[in-house]
């Protein structure tokens, strides 16, 4: 019922002539005028003053009446623009089959609604939601901060601690341009070697005891429950508060089953490169309480973390601040709390949570559902200059979408996050229209094959691109605004 409610009140608005509001609004300034003339001239009946100045004119005057609507150029470009841009939405709304969803909106006024009540597989397109909330609840200059901790001695001490905050971009710099672990670069890193060499500098010349590596910031689970088994450590994972390198050490070519101990591995080899004589080895556990910090470093501000979350669709960095969100909110560092606390905000924000529901950050969960009418929702909340929306993939220009909608016209105007999964092919986000409208769009589409180029690419680049990157249709903003001024003369 919902869903025929508002295909019901599109249709209205697709049946709608607008130039009669237009002829209105173009006449209202002529009749107000006339009735206060009309007004004055009868309640006045005394002679005209004889005037002791000549009246001179302004060197100028607008041509554009006070009242006029082409004091509004955007309202009246989309008006006009409306029933051309609905049709050439149609083709859209056609190729949704059952199952998906399909929803466009001008500067908050809907223009196509197909399926937009239906829950859907949202696949990556939930990491923004993910990084909407985050930016909220933690705030964009949030930084992770990854801890040395140990008592020094005349330069050397016994075990030394090497504690995670949750940084999910802590990395050694051979890792984050590697090829073959990332197609994208992972960046902005957070130098593993910075803080061995803030090590060092703290006068650290020697380990008697163990490097151990401390996780204890999130919880112990390594991998989301409803993943398959095998998207763990190839598409997620493994998920700790200590993760180096996504898990991997240098010279292995799979990830750590013990991320802790992986990172401390990586850690012993860095400070034995700067000349610290270490006895110990390498392992995992839990610092003692009390025990003083040493060095420390942070990461890049979370704005920039969660640009790298979407333009890469970085699955563990998606995980991790998900698990930061639930203790920063509910505290505990924990899947299940990130999902309470983003579920949580949605429904401050207003949003329509029926059909909605997450399993997981990164959205390699098929458990995750989210509707079409609940993303419009969410995009509505952002402008185009909006942080969040420019650290966004851009289309034919970076992450995941260097490869698309290259030399059609959307091309460096289509700031989105991609999703796919076996059978599921997301897209939700932004083009700005000259003139500062901006067309918002989710399109969730979720059938057999529908994950495959040859299937999703037409829809992109074709009825996707041909029906948003033509808009306005009728006249745009700077034909429809206010008329220069013009000079009065002498």
């Amino acid at each position: 019922m919902p869903q025929q409610k508002r295909e019901r009140s599109s249709q209205v608005s697709r049946n709608v002539n607008p130039f009669p509001k237009l002829i209105f609004l173009a006449l209202g300034p002529a009749l107000v005028l006339g009735g206060l003339w009309r007004l004055t001239g009868s309640q006045d009946n005394s002679p005209a003053p004889t005037p002791d100045v000549i009246a001179v004119m302004s060197p100028s005057a607008p041509q554009t009446p006070v009242l006029s609507a082409r004091r509004t150029p955007a309202v009246l470009s989309r008006e006009t623009s409306a029933v051309g841009f609905e049709q050439a939405l149609r083709p859209l709304g056609g190729a949704v089959l059952p199952g998906s969803c399909a929803a466009v909106s001008i500067d908050g006024v809907l223009s196509l609604s197909d399926g937009i009540d239906t829950p859907v597989v949202p696949a990556s397109t939930t990491k923004f939601i993910v990084g909407a909330v985050a930016l909220d609840i933690l705030g964009p200059t949030f930084t992770f901060t990854t801890e040395v901790k140990a008592e020094i001695s005349g330069g050397v001490v016994g075990s030394i601690y090497l504690v995670g905050g949750g940084d999910p971009l802590l990395s050694a710099a051979w890792y984050p341009k590697d090829k073959n672990y990332s197609k994208y670069e992972q960046e902005p890193a957070t130098s593993l070697e910075a803080l061995a060499d803030a090590v060092v500098a703290a006068g650290v010349t020697q380990i008697n005891g163990n490097i151990v590596g401390d996780a204890s910031h999130f919880d112990s689970e390594l991998y989301a429950p409803s993943w398959p088994i095998e998207f763990r450590a190839i598409q997620g994972g493994p998920i700790a508060a200590l993760l180096v390198n996504d898990g991997l050490v240098f010279g292995d070519s799979s990830r750590s089953s013990d991320p802790a101990f992986g990172a401390a591995r990586e850690f012993t080899r860095l400070l034995k490169e700067r000349g610290v004589i270490i006895l110990g080895a390498p392992t995992s556990g839990q610092s003692p309480a009390g025990i003083a910090t040493v060095a420390s470093i942070s990461s890049a501000p979370l704005v920039d973390i969660v640009g790298e979350m979407l333009r890469n669709s970085d699955n563990n960095t998606a995980e991790m601040i998900l698990k930061e969100i639930g203790f920063r909110a509910q505290g505990a560092a924990t899947r299940a709390a990130g999902i309470s606390a983003v579920m949580n905000i949605l429904t401050n924000w207003g949003i329509d949570l029926e059909g909605v529901t997450f399993s997981d950050g990164s959205g390699l969960s098929r458990d995750n559902k989210v509707t079409c009418a609940a993303f419009l929702q969410i995009l509505e909340r952002f402008s185009f200059d909006d942080p969040l929306v420019s650290q966004m993939a851009v289309a034919g220009v970076s992450g995941t979408l260097t490869d698309y909608f290259i030399g059609g016209p959307l091309e460096g105007r289509l700031h989105a996050k991609t999703g796919s999964l076996g059978g599921v092919k997301t897209l939700v986000g932004f083009v700005e229209v000259e003139g500062a409208s901006v067309i918002r769009f989710a399109l969730l589409l979720q059938t057999p094959g529908i994950h495959e180029e040859a299937a999703f690419k037409p829809l992109w680049e074709g009825i996707l691109a041909d029906a948003l990157g033509t808009y306005p249709i009728g006249p745009g903003v700077d034909e429809v605004g206010p008329l220069s001024v013009i000079s009065a003369g002498p």
